[in-house]
């Protein structure tokens, strides 16, 4: 794979004897191929001889310093690149083991300095500081609810809230004007594909068909923005202003392989690890009640990629000319991610044991997830979640450790 940051691959050779070879030649086609291996970028390879050729680097333009140790030289310049506190990847691959703890040895007190011992392990890293870095970069667009009232400071207690994302505003208004000027035409369209692709039990077609026009204002206010994903606090604040719900318009969106979630915003950066990490859709829910290890987890969408059979179109609960789909998620493992209030993550493993749509007063989309332990129960941060099927344990807890994140 390619990486979308800026890595410097730094050899480092001596004067003397090396594990690459003496031969100046022999050395750039041997680097080459380990940089190319790794996926790494080329023309940010540095071979270090002398002293002197570590002071050219340019710190301000890298992401990353990824350093090979190939003899038992020491470079006292490293201490001075790692104290920029640019994060460093000291690698210990294969017959490097011993030159690498060597060279670890004086940079082990710097925080931004790791160690690792296999290929697969930098790869890892990288694609951590990868996604850590476009979490904090994607603009994200958030619909309504722009000034915050005192009593609903408490929704803003998280990162959409406090800053520490990209975050771009759109008005209700915004909004509501996309919807009004949708193609109907268009709309009409889509809504018919979406009849052909889903099982339809209560909604009438024009209920679908202004499920679509806002699925088009919402695409537009995407388009429009520039953004990689979206989010809706409280997607209730729009129904009266669009005349239905916003459930499915959003399902589609996120078919569409644009991560979008709803709901308080504690769910939020949770989804954005997850989309990063695993590549897959994300789930996003909230917590309705629990036995034991087992936590019931609710939301009123879900990609359609996710169910194990045809989606279900039916109304918001009980409300007239809404529209959402109950998708029968699958058994099986997950990685489930709580976290969005302060600093805090929680990352874990669990069971999806069933789901279920409950009818009545309730979201249409219920799972009951298993735990790995009844203790995980006493780390949750907040009622919000996110979860992807597999196991990405590894590769979230990485990325939240590049995001400064305490892990649970």
């Amino acid at each position: 794979m390619k990486y979308c940051l800026e890595i410097a691959s730094i050899f480092l050779l001596g004067s003397e004897q090396n594990l690459i070879s003496q031969d100046v030649h022999e050395q750039e086609v041997k680097t080459d191929e380990t940089v190319r291996k790794l996926g790494m970028p080329s023309e940010n390879k540095i071979l270090i001889r002398k002293e002197e050729d570590l002071h050219g680097i340019d710190k301000d333009r890298m992401d990353v310093l990824v350093v090979f140790p190939c003899c038992r030289d020491r470079f006292s310049s490293l201490i001075q690149l790692a104290e920029n506190g640019l994060p460093m990847i000291v690698v210990g691959d294969g017959e490097a083991f011993a030159d690498a703890l060597d060279t670890y040895s004086y940079l082990a007190d710097h925080s931004n300095v790791e160690l690792v011992l296999t290929a697969e392990e930098v790869k890892t890293k990288l694609r951590a500081l990868e996604t850590a870095k476009w979490v904090k970069n994607a603009k994200v667009c958030v619909l309504g609810l722009e000034d915050p009232t005192p009593e609903l400071a408490a929704w803003y207690r998280n990162p959409m809230g406090l800053g520490k994302l990209n975050i771009i505003r759109v008005s209700k208004e915004k909004v509501a004007g996309m919807f009004k000027n949708a193609d109907k035409g268009l709309a009409e369209n889509i809504a018919k594909k979406w009849v052909s692709e889903c099982a339809v039990k209560e909604p009438l077609f024009e209920d679908i068909v202004l499920s679509a026009r806002v699925y088009l204002a919402l695409k537009n206010v995407i388009e429009e923005t520039k953004s990689e994903a979206a989010y809706v606090p409280w997607c209730g604040q729009f129904t009266q202003g669009l005349q239905t719900k916003m459930c499915f318009a959003i399902v589609k969106v996120a078919d569409d392989g644009i991560p979008i979630g709803c709901y308080k915003g504690e769910n939020l950066l949770p989804m954005l690890i997850l989309h990063a990490t695993a590549y897959k859709p994300v789930f996003v829910c909230e917590a309705n009640g629990r036995q034991g290890s087992t936590i019931e987890l609710r939301h009123c969408f879900s990609p359609t990629a996710l169910s194990s059979c045809k989606p279900v179109l039916r109304p918001w609960r009980s409300l007239e000319h809404t529209v959402t789909a109950h998708c029968q998620l699958p058994k099986g493992e997950v990685t489930l991610v709580n976290c969005g209030i302060g600093d805090k993550i929680l990352i874990t493993k669990a069971q999806v044991t069933d789901c279920k749509d409950l009818e009545g007063d309730n979201c249409r989309i219920t799972i009951y997830v298993e735990l790995e332990s009844e203790q995980t129960l006493h780390k949750l941060v907040s009622r919000e979640f996110a979860l992807v099927y597999g196991d990405y344990t590894r590769e979230v807890t990485e990325v939240a450790k590049k995001l400064g994140l305490e892990i649970l």
